[in-house]
């Protein structure tokens, strides 16, 4: 049976009452994770569970941390979703069903083919929840990500080689990419169901892409890297 961990960032007062709700469908589900860790890094956010592994920081940290805290996983997957979101009983073991007709994959439910130009982000093809009838392969995916624990580090080293790129709003960006051109595998949106679906949460009126660099870093970064791999022959 595939097993997972499923890791939460609680980083926006404003969502804190998100989290509880989270946490309560997880464990409601058909397939349930071994473990729930919530990564907190604001001083305000007082949230305790104890069915839960609660990691607090004095400093904030950008999103990326929660694929160097999954890589250390002895699960099969983890499991990383956005703080305004939440699952269904049954989507879980959609994913993980999904997860085993595609091995070695990074799924999700939503993301974007990136455009070829100077803007790819901003120019892009979104792939949104619920708009396809089969498995499609995409460039990045976005606010929620199933990933076989090896295929975390890929990611992180894609980042570490590169110390010059911006590094805020490029979380997703770094794993997707590092994933399709540095491990070679693909990132696959899925369909889904009405009973499969994510359900959507308040945001609070905060979040990255609120960040007047967000579109900025990642059109440039998108594009720094795919040009980098073109050069080097690379056009998985």
């Amino acid at each position: 049976m595939t097993t997972y961990n499923v890791i939460l960032l609680a980083h926006y007062k404003e969502r804190e009452a998100n989290l509880k709700r989270i946490i309560d469908d997880l464990l409601g589900g058909t397939v349930i994770p071994q473990k729930i860790i919530v990564f907190i890094d604001n001083s305000d956010i007082q949230f305790e569970d104890e069915r839960t592994i609660i990691l607090r920081s004095s400093q904030p940290f950008l999103p990326i941390i929660r694929f160097a805290l999954g890589a250390g996983m002895d699960t099969d997957y983890c499991f990383f979703l956005d703080d305004d979101l939440t699952v269904q009983p049954k989507t879980m073991e959609h994913l993980i069903q999904h997860a085993e007709k595609l091995p070695n994959k990074i799924l999700g439910f939503e993301g974007s083919i990136l455009g070829n130009t100077e803007t790819p982000y901003s120019n892009d093809m979104p792939i949104k929840r619920g708009n396809h009838f089969q498995p499609f392969p995409v460039d990045i995916l976005i606010r929620s990500y199933f990933v076989p624990i090896p295929l975390l580090m890929a990611g992180l080293y894609l980042r570490a080689i590169h110390p010059e790129l911006p590094k805020t709003s490029l979380d997703d960006v770094f794993l997707c990419l590092g994933n399709k051109y540095l491990n070679q595998k693909e990132n696959y949106v899925i369909p889904v169901t009405e009973e499969t679906n994510l359900i959507e949460l308040p945001d609070g009126g905060v979040g990255q892409e609120r960040n007047g660099d967000h579109y900025i870093n990642r059109n440039f970064v998108c594009r720094l890297l795919m040009n980098t791999f073109y050069e080097q022959g690379i056009f998985h």
